[in-house]
Parts: C-alpha cells; sequence; structure tokens
C-alpha cells in the first residue's frame, strides 16, 4: 500500500536536506542555483499535492481551521520560494533560505505532528491507500 504520509513526510526529508544544503552554500555557485531550481520544483508539487488531494480531506474531516493554516503556509512558503530565487546569486540569499527554512519547519511540525495523525485517525484503511495511490499518481505527472 503507498502511504499517503510516509511519502510526503519523505517530502519534508527531502526539502530539509536541500534546504540545509544551501545554508551552507557562502557564495553564488552553479550547485547552488541548481539546488534552489530542485527545490522550488519539489515544494512547487508537494504543495500542489497537498493542496489538491490531501486538504480537500483534511478540511472535511479534521477541520477547516486546520485547512485554512496549511493554505496560509503554503501562500507564504510560495512567497519565500521565488524570493529565494530571486537572490539566489545576491547578498541576502542566505536571509532568505533562513526564512524559508523556519517557515517549512514550523508547517511541517504542525502537519507531522497534529494534522497527518488526526487524519490517519479519520480513514479507514481502504480510504487511505486511495488516498496513497492518488498522491503517488500526482508525484509521477
Amino acid at each position: 500500500m503507498n502511504d499517503p504520509i510516509a511519502i510526503l513526510k519523505r517530502d519534508h526529508r527531502e526539502a530539509a536536506a536541500m534546504l540545509k544544503t544551501l545554508s551552507e552554500s557562502k557564495k553564488p555557485s552553479a550547485t547552488r542555483r541548481k539546488t534552489t531550481d530542485k527545490l522550488v520544483q519539489a515544494l512547487t508539487l508537494h504543495m500542489e499535492i497537498e493542496e489538491q488531494i490531501l486538504y480537500p480531506i483534511v478540511d472535511a474531516r479534521v477541520g477547516h481551521e486546520e485547512e485554512q493554516e496549511a493554505e496560509t503556509e503554503h501562500k507564504l512558503a510560495r512567497t519565500g520560494l521565488a524570493e529565494m530565487a530571486q537572490l539566489v546569486d545576491e547578498p541576502g540569499f542566505g536571509a532568505a533560505v533562513a526564512m524559508v527554512t523556519a517557515g517549512i519547519r514550523h508547517h511541517v511540525k504542525e502537519e507531522e505532528t497534529e494534522v497527518f495523525p488526526k487524519l490517519k485517525k479519520k480513514l479507514d484503511r481502504d480510504e487511505l491507500a486511495e488516498l496513497g495511490d492518488k498522491v503517488m499518481a500526482a508525484k509521477k505527472r
């Protein structure tokens, strides 16, 4: 069975690793640009999957407030990622990475300790499997 929670948590770990790499980069380089592009792509897809597939279920089964907060955090993340991409070769890149990292950490902590466990309790095995299949299919697009 494709566990949607495990898949999304894996995305979180991959994003955290890329953010760590970027926070350690001290000067503009091709690696910095490539890692920034990869992070923006990965998180954009991850957020789209959550917004289109997961959050409607969170809204219905967990709560509207949790869904709204997650949507707001995604908007902030998109703004931060755009700023980071714009500053990739400029002074201030480190500050942009630090801001994105802080926001992502907060969001991930809430999802993994509050939203995901509540959601998992509300879904039966078949619903969880179906959700996992949808998440995997979306990742392959």
